[in-house]
Parts: C-alpha cells; sequence; structure tokens
C-alpha cells in the first residue's frame, strides 16, 4: 500500500533542505540518525522550505528573484534561533550596531537562500514538474560543484572518517528516497504537491513554535536590544514588501523545462560528493591553513555573492 504521496514529498523536500543547507556545510552531520537531526533540523528546514515554496508558487511563479526572496525570509531564522546575526559563536570580523555583517551577508543573503532553499526547491522540480530552476553551473557542471560540495563539508570536519560517514549516510537515505519517489510517484506535479492553504493554516504555527521553542531554548541571553532587533525586523519587512511585488510581477513569466537526471547519475555525483570530501578532510591533515582558505574563500564569494542577489531580486522586484 502505497503512503500519501504529499507526504512522502514532504519528507523528501525537507531531507534535501537539510542535505545541502546543513549537511554541506558539516554544520549537522547525521540528520537521519540523530535526536537533534531527527527533532530540529528536519523539521525546521522542512517546515520553512514547505511553508514559502507554498507561497511562491500559490501566488506566482517560481523563478531566481520570487525564490531567493523567499530564501532570504528563511535565511532570517539565523536571528532569532541561533543568534548568528547578533552574536555567532566565533569573533565577528565586523560588527555595527550589534549587528554581525560578514555573517549577515553570507548566511542570511548567500548560503539559505541558495542551498536551503533553491537547490532544495530546483532538485524537487526535476523529480516532478521539470522546471528549470537550479543554476547554470550546477546543472552544466554537476561534476565541479559536487567536487566544491566535498570540500565545503571538509572545512567543519572534525576528520576523513567523519566524512565519510556523514555524507555516505546521508546521501544513501536521499537516493533512496528519490528511488522510491521515481518508482512509485513518477510523474506527478509540484504545484499539487505543495501545502495547500489549508494545510498551510496548520504548518504556518507549527514553525512559529519551532521559533519561539528554540529562540528561547538556544542562547536566549543573547537576544539583543531593542536596536539589533529592530534592524532585523526591517529586513523581514523590507524582504516581505519585495517578495509580495516579485510574486505579483512574476505571474505573467512562464519558466523554462529541463530533462531530469537519470538516478546512476545521481549516485555518480554522490561518490564524487563523498570522495572529495574525504580527500580534502585527508588534506587538512597535512596542510593545516587548507581549511581556513576553504572558509574564507566561501565568506569571501558568498558575501559578494549574497550582497548582488539581493540587489538583482530588489531591482526586478521594484522594476515596473
Amino acid at each position: 500500500m502505497k503512503l500519501p504521496k504529499k507526504y512522502v514529498f514532504w519528507f523528501i523536500i525537507a531531507s534535501l533542505s537539510a542535505l545541502f543547507g546543513e549537511v554541506a556545510i558539516g554544520a549537522t552531520l547525521y540528520p537521519f540518525f540523530s535526536p537533534w537531526g531527527i527533532l530540529v533540523i528536519l523539521p525546521l528546514y522542512g517546515l520553512h522550505t514547505l511553508v514559502l515554496a507554498s507561497i511562491v508558487y500559490r501566488f506566482g511563479r517560481p523563478r531566481f528573484e520570487t525564490l531567493y526572496l523567499a530564501g532570504v525570509i528563511f535565511g532570517l531564522y539565523e536571528a532569532y534561533i541561533t543568534k548568528i546575526i547578533w552574536n555567532p559563536d566565533w569573533e565577528s570580523p565586523i560588527q555595527v550596531g550589534g549587528i554581525s555583517i560578514l555573517e549577515l551577508l553570507v548566511v542570511v543573503f548567500f548560503w539559505h537562500p541558495f542551498m536551503s532553499f533553491m537547490m532544495a526547491v530546483g532538485t524537487a522540480e526535476l523529480l516532478t514538474s521539470r522546471r528549470k530552476l537550479l543554476p547554470d553551473f550546477v546543472l552544466k557542471r554537476p561534476l565541479l560543484f559536487a567536487m566544491i560540495l566535498g570540500a565545503l563539508e571538509s572545512s567543519n570536519s572534525q576528520s576523513p572518517l567523519h566524512s565519510f560517514l556523514s555524507l555516505a549516510s546521508t546521501l544513501t537515505v536521499v537516493l533512496l528516497l528519490i528511488w522510491w519517489w521515481r518508482k512509485q510517484y513518477e510523474g506527478e506535479n509540484l504545484d499539487d504537491l505543495l501545502p495547500t492553504l489549508r494545510e498551510l493554516r496548520v504548518l504556518i504555527p507549527l514553525l512559529l513554535v519551532y521559533y519561539i521553542a528554540l529562540g528561547l531554548g538556544i542562547k536566549r541571553e543573547s537576544i539583543p536590544g531593542l536596536g539589533p532587533q529592530a534592524f532585523v525586523w526591517f529586513l523581514y519587512a523590507l524582504t516581505g514588501f519585495l517578495l509580495y511585488r516579485a510574486l505579483r510581477k512574476s505571474k505573467g513569466v512562464e519558466g523554462e523545462q529541463t530533462a531530469a537526471p537519470p538516478l546512476r547519475k545521481l549516485v555518480v555525483l554522490s561518490v564524487v560528493w563523498i570522495v572529495s570530501g574525504i580527500a580534502f578532510s585527508t588534506l587538512e591533515l597535512f596542510i593545516h591553513e587548507l581549511k581556513f582558505l576553504i572558509i574564507a574563500l566561501l565568506w569571501l564569494s558568498g558575501a559578494v555573492v549574497g550582497l548582488v542577489s539581493f540587489f538583482r531580486g530588489a531591482r526586478w522586484a521594484l522594476e515596473e
């Protein structure tokens, strides 16, 4: 007997978001095999992705600008839940008015919009409606992208063994989910699988419960005064306004179609990702500076890409 296809898909998209948003950078090693992963990471990333993707698809069209701006709203959870925007676990190089500028640009404007949200939705599209949402770089140079992902994972890995176990276990589960989906539910439309307005009335309050519970449960003492909080409120309001404009404008724009990669290609890319993670983790045992070089390149390039992308999305949303 088949499980309800919609709920299977919801779990797949939550898994993809956790894979690209957490495992790819080594922030969470075993989302499917740890209480933290099962109770916090998968629900938190899944709820964000499902709620925001549903808003994009129900009130507009999925394209770079609408998905990116929705992803920025996703990334702003790094304020009240993790407090990284205000008080990161490391010494922030640039702080202005209680705001960690580099963390804001990289984590909120780059990592979560692209990795946690757009990569998950774009990959889910390849399993369903086949819209071309993934960046050209990912579609045209998937092997290079897989190697880069391995390098990024190694930058937070404790050892080559940790890289292997984390990537192999997570990718195996994701590949099995994709195989199962294609065998049981091939040909479904993504628009029909996302939460309906009635289901959003349940999912949005549940997401707010996570915000309250984690916001008060993780470094509660790091919640700053009114000034830094007001800046985050401003970002929420500004991004929400831009998203509203972009969704209205996107209704008249049709997306480009693309082909889905065969499962064997996904297996090859997963193997390259795992081997790359192990190789870079091993190199870092002998070249200690390599880890810091990877992190520095990620932060510098991420800050630039995030800033450019936000202005691109804002300009498109505001143009008549």
